[in-house]
């Protein structure tokens, strides 16, 4: 996250500010200490492992679209309206 938010902090079109957006929001919600205790504890293990490996695919697909310059604009389109919370998240906080 941090080198794709260096690398576009000065030159970013629209569409390559809505992938680091939600590339921030999926890292965010995988990284959400909810999942991580309920995995610890048992509590609901199956569930957190599948929504943290869930935004943690996501992420990496469209990582990997951003580095190469291929976006689909549909699966994009399919993640915000899936994960739209923190709509003005800031992503040039990892750079």
């Amino acid at each position: 996250m941090s080198e794709m938010a260096r690398k576009h902090a000065e030159i970013c079109s629209p569409v390559v500010d809505r992938v680091l957006k939600q590339l921030a929001r999926e890292l965010l919600l995988a990284q959400s200490s909810d999942w991580a205790f309920l995995m610890k504890t048992g509590t609901a293990r199956e569930y957190a492992t599948k929504r943290t490996s869930d935004h943690l695919s996501r992420f990496n697909r469209l990582h990997d679209q951003l580095a190469t310059n291929r976006i689909d604009e549909e699966f994009l389109r399919e993640c915000e309206s899936r994960d739209n919370i923190f709509p003005n998240v800031n992503w040039r906080y990892y750079a």
